[in-house]
């Protein structure tokens, strides 16, 4: 009987210890917020004056570069002037930490990142439906029948469409990319006949290969949708106007006040980015008596928005702030207590341009210094600036700006942490968070002109680039010499913070090319670097190349193999001031030691690089590409790709992507994609860069900042949330 009540016991202690730790797990999703009125709204009009109750009177300061005040939301393209943006608008679907998109906004996605579990909130519900025998997609969008626009009046579906009108109309000449989207009837309307969708494939082909020059004077060659818009004009040119008169976008309907659909051809991976739109305020910035749905009537006159544009500078929206004046370099705005997510902690917010300012003190300080040197000079002491030589740090230490954002030289770094008593980067004074710049850098490798004959495929065309890769990949060390904390080295073809990349915790994961011949790992880390990992490395790659059919004596090859090479050219934009120029210039010397000659040829800027990669004659060259571009088709699959790829399984699997609604399905085929890109051993995955955002932690509540912000996730998602001490 004793050990009966001994066994229970423990049977019930274990289990009040599992309900323990359900009760403490942090896999709960943080509470629904809500908007905390105290404006009076009356017929649509709120009488705010941006103040909740308990909200702090200190403004919070935002350091900014210089806006050119288009702070239209349809407009805007400037870094200062789409923050304007993002404080003052909503936009119609959001992203995680991790770049994926929150489809379950209203009552809000639980999702891990860092380790760490985040609520995501937005203003819409997002489901996509894929119809595999009428080859189309369904995007149904669901609206909060609770949003308000700052000014009291509802927001709700019409606005969505009124903007999403706008976006798609002839007359838009701006950035968004959903014009660019296979929508269903879009074709139709901007031709204005029913004709444009009906050609066929063969006749639309047959005109572009005729008028190809004509249709392609006003698109960007590189601009990733040039195929899909050369098509769009064709079609367009070839309809002449002849079909029915196309009053509206067929693939755009209205289904209540707080949902609507877009039906798509096929299935397009990059529509639910497309939609990342603000929504606009159809009574602001439209005209309410130019919208009805029934008369096909959108708010505005079809193919001329310039009444739309033309307010640059006063925007309103339904964003956690409302934009008051912009007045002497300086934007001010007061909270809108009726933000969905919750009035804002802080009620007053200022924008101040820095460029002037932070020119001013720049002087300043050389003028403090040499003063400084001339004394000492004077004084025969040994020169030693007492004063802190960069001007940002300065004006936020100082109080000029409580946020700004830079980028900062490696040998400035330690001013930052000298401001501190800790000595580090964030503390008493500063508070640092480094996050990357958008943009992903690499080296590129031409199979068709690094290979073994005419076979690019093959297996000692393979080993050849697998040598000269591996050499980059162990040369990317010298920029953790030349950068510091200004870098973070990437592995795969992808941004490191993307839900698309390889996590480090799992089994295949390696450093970049880190792997022999025979699939072992030479080494884990891309970090871990020296001259006894070069040693390995410099091993490996002299196997690589023996396989490949060259011959190697003492340490150093002798002999390239019949149709191959050992001088290779390699561009490089800009030579020497090109931030990836040192890991070049190591590759240069390991190859050098190893006896393959490595010569670099300098271009005269990025867009003379890109035109040059047209011409197919490049064998190696330096680039980077924006880490949001996630368009492989275009990039891998292309007939005339710049990495001279031709591989069919690649090909296929990229064509499986257009047809994958699973994210977990997406993620997977992506790894394979980024594993056969790697086995062919056409890119070399470099690095991302940072840029830094200095907090004042004297006058920032800094445990209410967003944490793990990322390229993807800006501070500002989460400004509604921020106080001041």
């Amino acid at each position: 009987m004793r050990k009966y009540f001994q066994k229970m016991f423990t049977i019930i202690l274990v289990f009040s210890l599992m309900m323990g730790c359900i009760g403490c797990s942090d896999e709960k999703k943080e509470p629904k917020p809500r908007p905390k009125v105290t404006a009076k709204i009356d017929e649509g009009n709120a009488n705010a004056d941006g103040k909740g109750e308990g909200q702090a009177d200190v403004p919070l300061i935002i350091g900014c570069s210089g806006f050119s005040r288009q702070f239209n939301p349809f407009l805007a393209s400037g870094q200062a002037d789409r923050q304007v943006v993002d404080l003052t608008q909503v936009y119609l679907v959001t992203n995680d930490r991790a770049g994926r998109i929150v489809y379950k906004g209203i009552d809000g996605e639980l999702r891990k990142y860092n380790g760490k579990n985040y609520t995501y909130y937005g203003a819409t519900d997002l489901s996509v439906k894929y119809d595999k025998k009428s080859d189309t997609s369904v995007y149904r969008i669901k609206l909060r029948d609770d949003l308000l626009f700052s000014d009291g009046e509802k927001l709700t579906i019409d606005d969505v469409i009124f903007s999403i009108y706008v976006l798609c109309d002839s007359d838009y000449k701006g950035s968004a990319i959903l014009k660019n989207m296979p929508i269903q009837g879009l074709t139709n309307y901007l031709a204005d006949s029913t004709k444009a969708e009906k050609l066929s494939e063969k006749k639309v082909k047959q005109y572009i290969k005729k008028h190809y020059h004509k249709l392609s004077k006003h698109f960007n060659k590189q601009d990733k949708y040039f195929d899909m818009q050369m098509e769009r004009q064709a079609r367009i040119a070839l309809s002449g106007k002849k079909g029915k008169k196309v009053k509206n976008i067929s693939g755009i309907r209205k289904i209540n006040d707080y949902e609507m659909s877009i039906t798509t051809s096929g299935y397009n991976r990059e529509m639910t980015t497309a939609l990342k739109i603000p929504i606009c305020a159809l009574h602001y910035y439209g005209d309410t008596e130019k919208f009805d749905i029934g008369k096909n009537q959108f708010g505005f006159v079809r193919g001329n928005i310039s009444s739309i544009l033309a307010n640059k500078t006063n925007p309103v929206g339904a964003g956690a702030y409302r934009f008051i004046k912009c007045e002497n370099d300086v934007i001010y705005f007061n909270s809108n207590e009726l933000y969905y997510l919750g009035c804002p902690e802080i009620a007053f917010l200022q924008m101040k341009d820095m460029t002037e300012t932070l020119q001013e003190t720049n002087l300043e300080i050389k003028k403090k210094q040499m003063e400084e040197l001339q004394q000492q000079q004077q004084q025969e002491e040994k020169p030693h600036p007492s004063i802190c030589p960069v001007a940002e740090i300065m004006e936020v230490t100082e109080g000029t700006a409580d946020a700004l954002n830079a980028s900062f030289p490696e040998e400035e770094l330690p001013w930052i942490m000298g401001a501190n008593s800790n000595n580090k980067f964030s503390g008493n004074t500063l508070d640092t968070r480094f996050v990357g710049d958008g943009q992903y850098h690499y080296i590129g490798i031409n199979a068709s002109r690094v290979a073994i004959g005419k076979d690019a495929g093959s297996n000692a065309s393979k080993y050849l680039r697998k040598a000269l890769a591996s050499v980059f990949s162990d040369a990317r060390s010298a920029l953790l010499q030349e950068e510091g904390a200004n870098v973070r080295l990437v592995n795969y073809p992808v941004a490191a913070e993307s839900w698309l990349s390889p996590n480090p915790e799992e089994e295949q994961y390696a450093a970049a090319y880190s792997r022999d011949i025979r699939g072992d790992k030479v080494y884990d880390s891309s970090e871990e670097a020296g001259s006894d990992r070069t040693a390995l490395v410099k091993k490996m790659a002299l196997e690589y190349l023996q396989a490949a059919g060259y011959q190697v004596q003492q340490g150093k090859v002798v002999a390239a193999p019949e149709g191959a090479l050992s001088e290779f050219t390699i561009w490089v934009a800009d030579g020497q001031k090109n931030r990836l120029y040192p890991v070049v210039e190591k590759a240069v010397q390991i190859l050098g030691d190893m006896g393959i000659t490595l010569k670099m040829e300098s271009i005269n800027g990025t867009g003379a690089l890109q035109k040059k990669l047209q011409s197919g004659m490049q064998q190696l060259w330096v680039a980077s590409r924006a880490v949001n571009d996630m368009d492989m088709q275009a990039r891998y699959a292309a007939k005339n790709n710049p990495f001279g790829i031709k591989d069919k399984v690649l090909n296929r699997t990229i064509r499986e992507l257009d047809r994958l609604m699973s994210s977990s399905e997406r993620k997977e085929r992506y790894q394979r994609c980024f594993e056969h890109i790697m086995d062919g051993a056409v890119e070399v995955p470099v690095c991302e860069y940072y840029t830094i955002t200095l907090y004042s932690s004297k006058r920032i509540d800094m445990d209410t900042i967003a944490k793990d912000v990322t390229v993807y996730y800006s501070w500002m998602n989460e400004m509604q949330k921020v106080r001041m001490e």
